[in-house]
């Protein structure tokens, strides 16, 4: 229950947080990965039935539209009320928003480098979680030579779809159980510690969402750093496109994992600072305020 807290000059109440909205909307939060995979899951059932057909490839692509349709459709419902979302913003000059594109792209590109050499250097020490894992990249078809209709899944239609699941309707949830003023204020702003707190349960949603304990752990990370960029730049397909530049880079890491070689220590290090470089560049670049709206 929600208690009202009498506010100064006669203004309304503000109300407080009660254990029962946090949990309502936590839970909201929460309810996103079972959803999403359920929608999947009863797609590619259907279709297999209608058809007669046991074609992976096929179900996959289908169960991934199903999903990305309930993705945006939930997202762009809830949109016009999300809590970081600034139309009143003033438009960012165009040559700000195309090189924050770029550093976001090279970032994508530099964060699978890092994450490829650093699941190489660990998983040899885990025999069984690398088998697993690699099992389960096997059935998923990531470990094959992969298709052009694959690489769209992978660094496309996965990345609007997760993005729009999980920095849009479960970080939109996960701010409305820490920030319970969003229904009495039109929008009102996020501190950084509710922000926090909020990040840091969709990147958990996300992670579990993934369901293996390898690709979750750095997808806890990866969300949390694709939330931040959520909030820096008020937009979602800033982190849309970060997510595509980390999954397609993923096909480019086939070409450089010959020429790194036995290197992966030294070429873990510089791609991590590279990292942190345009990590602060993308906040420079997003200080004025969210980029790219008019």
């Amino acid at each position: 229950m929600e208690v009202g807290i009498p506010g100064e000059n006669g203004e309304p109440p503000a109300p407080r947080h009660g254990a029962g909205h946090v949990a309502k909307w936590l839970l909201a939060a929460i309810s996103t990965a079972p959803a999403y995979l359920l929608a999947q899951s009863i797609a590619a059932l259907v279709l297999g039935i209608a058809l007669l057909s046991t074609d992976v490839g096929l179900l996959t692509s289908f169960a991934t539209f199903a999903g990305l349709a309930l993705a945006v459709l939930w997202w762009l419902h809830l949109r016009p009320r999300a809590l970081l979302r600034r139309d009143e913003a003033r438009p960012s000059r165009p040559t700000r928003v195309a090189a924050l594109a770029c550093t976001l792209l090279v970032l994508g590109i530099a964060l699978q480098v890092v994450l490829s050499c650093a699941l190489s250097l660990v998983l040899p020490l885990f025999p069984q979680v690398m088998d697993n894992y690699l099992e389960l990249m096997e059935l998923a078809g990531i470990a094959d030579e992969t298709s052009l209709v694959t690489l769209v899944e992978i660094a496309v239609l996965a990345p609007i779809a997760e993005e729009a699941l999980c920095r849009g309707v479960a970080l939109e949830f996960s701010l409305r159980a820490f920030c319970p003023e969003w229904r009495s204020t039109p929008r009102p702003e996020v501190p950084a510690a509710r922000f926090w707190a909020a990040n840091a349960f969709q990147a958990l949603v996300f992670a579990v969402m993934h369901l293996n304990v390898v690709q979750g752990s750095y997808a806890f990370v990866i969300g949390l750093l694709l939330g931040w960029v959520m909030r820096r730049t008020g937009r979602l397909r800033a982190a849309v496109l970060l997510h595509m530049a980390v999954n397609g880079a993923s096909e480019l890491m086939g070409v450089l994992e010959p020429l790194i070689g036995d290197a992966l220590v030294p070429v873990l290090i510089v791609a991590g600072i590279v990292s942190v470089v345009l990590v602060r560049a993308v906040a420079y670049l997003t200080a004025e305020g969210p980029v790219g709206r008019k």
